[in-house]
């Protein structure tokens, strides 16, 4: 024990003073988060056959994010061992959260900076590692996501464990009152916003739409042979024909290309007439189709009526650094890699554009919220705008259905349900489906990944939470006063 103690004490003291404790940290925290990134290995799907190289291509944008990430975690550290040294300690719990809060933001920022090209939208868009979705199964914790967002669940993951240790470190019973008021008051206020939440009924609708996803499990290639492409299109279609008869909407994954294909097979006319087909009612077709435009690649979303054809659409904003645009940061290692290989090792699909319309898209009465992809990872393009149900448009093919990469977009799906207080729909391709209700909680899920269906219903709602109203505007000017009144209260400062 004193072994360990002494090599804290060494961490902590070395300079900067305090900032190695939680850099080390969070190197162990993020290198888990990231960890799927090596799920794209060997890289086939990019061209290479060359498994060093390969591991190089990976290796380097992972100790880079990973190493990125946690300088913020470090900051937070530094800050805590060096700016409130004189702060009265009955607040250096709000002081810890509100700094960690605003630390947390400006982490999300970076990634988006970091890992900047031609079509990157910026902003504090990239929530990836949130510790808040590490919550994201307890009800109490998420649905209060609905006031306060996940940067307010980060001020209690900090505040609760600071104001329990400054209770059992304080000796007079002053102190100890005060800690344990704090702690009290806090936790009251989470049991309340939960149970005025899950109370909450109004804005309602009678109405129950039948959902229907078409689930698929089709992998992500330079070149498909025709054989392929023609059994992918041959059960989707299949799949499409079954539960058209018996649902509202139907839902396709990201990169889908299904109404593409279709028109590869039909002219016009023709295809009009396939989807008038389907059923005797209006059957609303969700699909997603890799588009290339004027401007460039676009991962385009299309509503099609079965009766009425095209509605509308929507081209995915928040594009995947290295998947779908390439860093300005990898431009000179890409270049180098291409030269050793001798062909083109990025594809040209790799580079998209991103899209500029509003990702609500009215149908008969209904407004639904698209989000493709990596838009679940952002809380604020989610939340943006009034809308009745969410619908995600997954694709996993490129990490090969990896379970941690799942597992935390599945948390932060919750989370947006639960903010925007919501159904969220999630249609995937090498991954489980769901159906999210607007408490964060899984009503309907498939069972496993590949070719199925999933079916359910889903009640849109013109509720509007105070997220959905305020998003971050509320916790973050909180955070950044009490960080402004530690700062002022603490007379040894370092900087």
């Amino acid at each position: 024990m004193d072994r360990i103690n002494q090599i804290y004490k060494k961490i902590i003291d070395s300079r900067p003073y305090g900032f190695w404790a939680g850099f080390i940290i969070g190197l162990f925290y993020f290198s888990w988060i990231f960890w799927w990134l090596w799920s794209v290995y060997p890289l086939v799907s990019l061209g290479t056959e060359s498994k060093i190289l390969a591991s190089f291509v990976i290796l380097i944008p992972f100790i880079v994010t990973v190493a990125g990430m946690s300088l913020f975690w470090g900051i937070f550290s530094y800050s805590l061992f060096n700016f409130f040294k004189k702060a009265k300690p009955i607040l250096l719990p709000f002081f810890y959260a509100g700094t960690f809060v605003l630390v947390e933001y400006l982490r999300t920022w970076f990634f988006g900076i970091l890992w900047a090209g031609p079509d990157t939208l910026l902003g504090p868009h990239w929530t990836l590692g949130n510790p808040a979705y590490l919550f994201a199964d307890l009800g109490l914790i998420r649905q209060s996501a609905s006031y306060w967002g996940i940067y307010g669940i980060d001020f209690l993951i900090v505040f609760f464990p600071a104001a329990l240790f400054l209770l059992v470190k304080n000796r007079g019973n002053k102190s100890k009152m005060v800690s344990a008021l704090e702690i009290i008051c806090i936790a009251t206020i989470l049991i309340l916003t939960n149970l005025i939440s899950s109370q909450n009924k109004s804005g309602f609708e009678k109405e129950k739409l039948t959902i229907s996803v078409i689930q698929t499990k089709n992998p992500i290639k330079i070149l498909y042979e025709p054989e392929e492409l023609l059994a992918d299109f041959s059960e989707k279609n299949k799949l499409l024909k079954e539960v058209s008869k018996k649902s509202d909407i139907v839902i396709f994954p990201e990169s889908a290309d299904f109404s593409k294909t279709l028109s590869g097979f039909l002219d016009f006319n023709s295809a009009q007439k396939y989807f008038n087909n389907l059923s005797q009612e209006n059957v609303l077709i969700i699909d997603n189709n890799r588009i290339l435009e004027q401007d460039g690649l676009k991962s385009k979303v299309i509503l099609i009526d079965s009766k009425n054809g095209i509605l509308g659409f929507y081209d995915k904003k928040l594009l995947t650094p290295g998947g779908e645009t390439i860093p300005y940061l990898a431009k000179i290692p890409i270049l180098v890699f291409e030269y050793i290989l001798k062909n083109n090792f990025i594809s040209s699909r790799a580079t998209f554009s991103k899209g500029t319309r509003n990702n609500v898209l009215d149908y008969k009465n209904n407004k639904i919220k698209i989000i493709v992809c990596s838009d679940i990872i952002s809380p604020s393009l989610s939340r943006s705008g009034e809308f009745g149900f969410m619908v995600n448009l997954n694709n996993l093919a490129v990490f090969n259905g990896n379970k941690l990469i799942e597992k935390q977009l599945l948390s932060m799906a919750k989370f947006r349900a639960a903010e925007n207080k919501k159904y969220l729909v999630v249609s995937s391709n090498f991954g489980h489906s769901y159906i999210i209700n607007p408490a964060g909680n899984i009503a309907d899920s498939t069972d496993s990944s590949g070719y199925q269906i999933l079916t359910g219903e889903l009640m849109p709602n013109r509720v509007r939470t105070w997220y959905n109203k305020l998003g971050n505007i509320p916790i973050l000017s909180f955070s950044f006063l009490i960080v402004l009144l530690g700062l002022k209260t603490s007379r040894n400062r370092k900087f």
